[in-house]
């Protein structure tokens, strides 16, 4: 369920690397990674921005995730943009363990879980505006979410992801998790409606459990969008009328589309555009509050700028040891580094790659230009 057109990724991304760093931090005693993305200008102690987790599809990865064009809208919309990164199944491939046949077993959840507390504690994020997407199997993994972690989440959008068998048959959302679902009809990695995988629905069911959740009248009204690229593509959109939000399920129809994601102006819509836009509406209306872990919190590094010409700003919450080593293993630096940031002279270096270590087991590849 790998993300295709990986074009895409690089005729989106528009990296500003003193706002994107590569994060790490424990959970459950395994090293997790996540991709964190501040918009322009971000100012903590003035700023109590919403969050977007973006999760990546089977087989992708977090930085792949974070070139479909949501950073771009985080700099305008002023949210921050988070991109979790999974961990291999049993096939060696990068996934969620989100109830599927072909999932992982790292604690995702208690991972997610942590990344919101992160996030409330040290970015003075709004725990009311909560929200997490995904492409397949990271949106299979969306809908995860809304059901573990439904005190939590305040909307979640589906792109080319059903519900797990598992959780349509498990999940007792309390909160009533606003839903919005994109697929397209020839899908053929996650079908539409028929050919269900094992361990998954089709997108009917998906569509009918959320209308049971938020007692939806049966019949939505139905807009077709402009059709305004020559993709051989339609775009119809469905929104349930009567349901508990009033608006709260929605369901966009990609008539002729395979297993991909669609992005103007080679398509009729750029899907991160369109979820933002139905994330806007929506606020938990009795989120959980953040709990603070020491254990993982002295563990969160970040390092930036990545690449750099000059020098790096080392982020920590404890103070920890750091070396760079070369790619032949000599060490070119080390120093203590203080909780707080930290900025060091690595001009001296020469252009190349180098690892940076840290005594508390965080390591990132460096560039230097």
């Amino acid at each position: 369920m790998k993300l295709l057109l990986l074009t895409t990724i690089t005729l989106l991304s528009t990296l500003s690397f003193a706002q994107q760093s590569n994060e790490t931090m424990m959970v459950g005693g395994q090293n997790r990674s996540y991709v964190q993305y501040l918009p322009t200008g971000f100012d903590v102690t003035t700023e109590s921005l919403p969050v977007v987790f973006v999760l990546h599809g089977l087989g992708d990865n977090a930085s792949n995730m974070a070139g479909v064009g949501t950073n771009n809208i985080a700099d305008t919309a002023r949210f921050i943009a988070i991109y979790p990164q999974g961990t291999p199944n049993s096939f060696g491939q990068n996934g969620w363990n989100n109830g599927t046949l072909l999932a992982s077993t790292s604690d995702d959840v208690g991972f997610i879980n942590a990344l919101m507390d992160e996030m409330i504690n040290f970015k003075n994020v709004d725990p009311t505006r909560v929200y997490v997407t995904g492409f397949s199997m990271g949106g299979i993994m969306s809908y995860h979410l809304a059901c573990a972690l439904n005190d939590r989440i305040a909307a979640v959008a589906s792109m080319a992801g059903t519900m797990s068998t598992d959780d349509i048959a498990n999940c007792v959302p309390t909160y009533k998790t606003p839903v919005m679902h994109l697929h397209g009809t020839s899908d053929g990695t996650v079908p539409y409606d028929s050919g269900a995988l094992p361990s998954l629905s089709l997108v009917p069911e998906t569509m009918a459990f959320w209308e049971g959740v938020h007692t939806c009248a049966a019949n939505p009204d139905s807009t077709q969008l402009p059709d305004t690229a020559t993709d051989g593509i339609t775009v119809d959109r469905f929104v349930w009328n009567g349901c508990t939000p009033n608006g709260s399920l929605e369901l966009w129809r990609l008539n002729g589309a395979d297993h991909i994601y669609l992005y103007q102006p080679v398509n009729d819509i750029t899907e991160a555009n369109d979820i933002w836009r139905f994330f806007l509406k929506w606020t938990h209306s009795n989120p959980a509050t953040a709990s603070i872990n020491e254990n993982s919190t002295q563990m969160h590094v970040s390092i930036y700028p990545n690449p750099t010409k000059e020098s790096i700003t080392i982020s920590v919450t404890a103070n920890v040891e750091i070396s760079i080593t070369d790619v032949n293993g000599k060490v070119c630096l080390s120093s203590g580094v203080n909780a707080g940031e930290t900025t060091i002279d690595v001009s001296h270096l020469d252009a190349g790659v180098y690892l940076v270590q840290a005594s508390n087991g965080y390591a990132e590849r460096l560039v230097i230009q």
